[in-house]
């Protein structure tokens, strides 16, 4: 009796520790989730303050937002967009930072960028508005001249990183990211990994198997030394079997990116998912795929392969296992290979290609230590609990360096468009571009820095009349009454509403009829009279050159400028430009920077340009086609732009300056 006694009391005091055991780990986790609700609390006050002080309240979705880019006038709604939630762009125009917004001299929010990118993304915004989450637009193609600059744009406003391809070296679009997962969802997988990099693994059979066998599904993408890149899907392992094996792999496809006389990317896929030869596995060669499904007996015609690796060339024979690609993509036509990158693939959730479904947490979830203590199905629930608080701690974090960032990107952008009176309104041979005074002034020596220098320039529009925007009440009220046709009064209208010139400029029809303005022919002459102050606010500096040529550089200018104060991690290229504008350009070159410098760029290089050299006193680096890739011009050779040989000035027939010719 006295052993069952000490037995009972051994075994309560066992369940009583579980108690406090369980107890305490509960109460563990309850403070976790106050501490972490606490801080998610903190951290939406800490957002509140900042937008109260920042920005505007009670924003809606079906405002206007009216922006100057470059010169450029593009209206959105906020909700148009907004979007792109956790994106720079969406907090640029969220509302929380619209007192710290920089904005011409009509109140339009402005930006020194490129308004035809903008206008791209704008676009696709306004699609993406009207398009389903199960069915979103396919992104933009950039025509060739415009991509660089629409690059940087999207990594400028946080737009391209969803869909990028990790530690790829040839896919750097984001419109061809976008691509590759989308065909990948199509196969219910998603980029895990690279595996394999010829620059960094060597480009070899052996290579290219040794980091590639038995590695499950891989995507692979070929860069040819001409720039074109081409690439295979393939939904079985490689493997490297001697003398060579053929398989089945029902949704392997082929493609290719760029290149190849294509404009837009294009898919290739089995014309037989049951096709014995849709890949061949072999140790002698890289990745092969394709060829005629027949007996294993030897035939010329059966060894062609679709597309075939061997040593550093790629050979294209597409139309056989495979639907036919272009034309340079059949007749076993071959290429020297620049580079090869394999990826594996895994079936993990796809990515999101409508944005309005992705989430943007900069943070990964930490695994936290397994309780093993208790009975099975509450460890479950424990660990269960510690791994979804691990989660909201990592989104809380990622909020939190989304928001630090935002604020250091509207305070950046902010000051690399400077103040309104910095604001330049250029009138370039009759069209209009717009940019800060400090993107002019990037080459120092060179003589558009110093016709915009402090020495040389004063604000435009300055006069000693205070501008529209300036005026005061009794300032409007004598505009008023100094319209011909306007009754005196209207003009007290205006005085007992108080208008100032500010709330002018921004008077619509509804806003005069609120004011007591009946008569419909009055309305009509004052909002005619206001259209005209509004045009008559923006003194243009006139440019007599080339809008194409002065457009090139500016916007190179504005790029310096922005990787200068550190919006731009990657240095710009220099500019392509159309093969039939470069004595055009290349003269607009030289007036605007002179001397030796100009001498260095424009001299005709024999052989690869240097990593650096100085432009109006700017380093500048080779071109590329954004993100350290060759431009197609110089995939074609050695061709700097910005770099050429001294060319004799323009002229007409015979080589003569019209300007020194006589005419009878």
């Amino acid at each position: 009796m006295e052993q069952l006694d000490n037995v009972n009391t051994h075994l309560q005091a066992v369940l009583n520790k579980v108690d406090r055991d369980r107890a305490a780990e509960i109460n563990k986790l309850k403070d976790e989730e106050q501490r972490l609700l606490d801080h998610l609390r903190d951290f939406e006050i800490e957002k509140e303050n900042a937008a109260a002080e920042n920005g505007t309240l009670n924003v809606s979705d079906d405002d206007l937002i009216e922006i100057n880019v470059g010169g450029k006038i593009i209206a959105a709604k906020r909700g148009t967009l907004c979007q792109w939630e956790g994106t720079r762009l969406e907090a640029l125009f969220s509302g929380r930072w619209d007192k710290k917004l920089v904005r011409d001299n009509n109140g339009r929010i402005f930006l020194d960028l490129n308004g035809d990118c903008f206008q791209i993304i704008v676009d696709y915004m306004n699609e993406l508005t009207i398009s389903s989450e199960e069915d979103p637009p396919e992104y933009p193609i950039v025509n060739e001249e415009l991509e660089e600059q629409f690059q940087y744009q999207l990594q400028l406003l946080g737009l391209n990183d969803p869909v990028a391809i990790l530690g790829s070296e040839i896919i750097k679009k984001f419109s061809h990211g976008y691509t590759i997962h989308g065909w990948l969802n199509d196969t219910s997988t998603c980029i895990k990994e690279l595996i394999y990099c010829s620059s960094r693994n060597g480009l070899s059979a052996e290579a290219f198997h040794q980091n590639c066998d038995q590695r499950g599904p891989t995507l692979t993408v070929i860069e040819t030394t001409a720039g074109d890149v081409a690439g295979a899907y393939n939904n079985d392992a490689y493997w490297s079997p001697y003398g060579g094996r053929h398989a089945q792999a029902n949704k392997a496809f082929l493609f290719a990116l760029s290149g190849f006389g294509i404009s837009s990317p294009c898919k290739m896929e089995l014309k037989d998912k049951d096709n014995k030869r849709a890949i061949e596995y072999n140790s002698d060669f890289g990745p092969a795929f394709g060829g005629r499904d027949g007996d294993w007996d030897y035939d010329e015609e059966e060894e062609k392969h679709d597309l075939i690796v061997a040593g550093s060339t790629l050979t294209l024979n597409t139309g056989i296992a495979y639907e036919q690609g272009p034309a340079s993509m059949t007749n076993n036509k071959a290429y020297a290979i620049k580079r090869i990158e394999v990826f594996s693939v895994s079936n993990s959730e796809p990515i999101h290609l409508d944005p309005r479904k992705r989430k943007h947490y900069s943070r990964s979830a930490k695994n936290p230590p397994a309780v093993d203590r208790f009975t099975k199905e509450v460890n479950e629930a424990i660990n269960e609990k510690w791994k979804s608080l691990s989660v909201l701690e990592a989104q809380i974090s990622s909020f939190e360096e989304s928001f630090a960032d935002e604020q250091s990107f509207i305070d950046s952008l902010s000051m690399a468009n400077g103040e309104t009176s910095d604001i330049i309104t250029l009138n370039v041979s009759g069209t209009m571009m717009t940019t800060n005074r400090a993107t002019l002034m990037v080459a120092e020596d060179s003589v558009l820095a110093q016709q915009f220098d402090d020495t040389k320039w004063t604000e435009q529009g300055n006069s000693n009349s205070p501008k529209v925007k300036e005026w005061t009440s009794d300032d409007v009220t004598n505009w008023v009454k100094s319209i011909e046709g306007i009754p005196d009064s209207v003009a007290s209208l205006f005085w007992e509403n108080e208008i100032n010139g500010l709330e002018l400029l921004d008077l619509d029809r509804d806003g005069l009829k609120d004011m007591g303005v009946k008569r419909v022919g009055t309305i009509c002459l004052l909002l005619d009279e206001i259209k005209s102050l509004k045009v008559n606010q923006d003194v243009m500096t006139l440019i007599e050159h080339s809008p194409y040529c002065f457009g090139k550089i500016l916007d190179y200018l504005r790029l310096k400028r922005l990787h200068s104060i550190n919006l731009l991690a990657e240095k710009p290229a220099l500019p392509s430009f159309s093969e039939d504008k470069r004595a055009m350009f290349e003269t607009v070159v030289r007036y605007y920077f002179p001397g030796e410098s100009s001498k260095l760029i424009l001299n005709e290089r024999k052989s690869a340009p240097p990593s650096g050299f100085s432009f109006g006193g700017v380093e500048l680096y080779p071109p590329s086609n954004g993100f350290g890739r060759p431009s197609p011009l110089q995939a074609q050779g050695p061709r700097p732009i910005f770099g050429h040989a001294a060319a004799p000035a323009p002229s007409f027939a015979f080589g003569i300056d019209p300007r020194g010719a006589v005419f009878d």
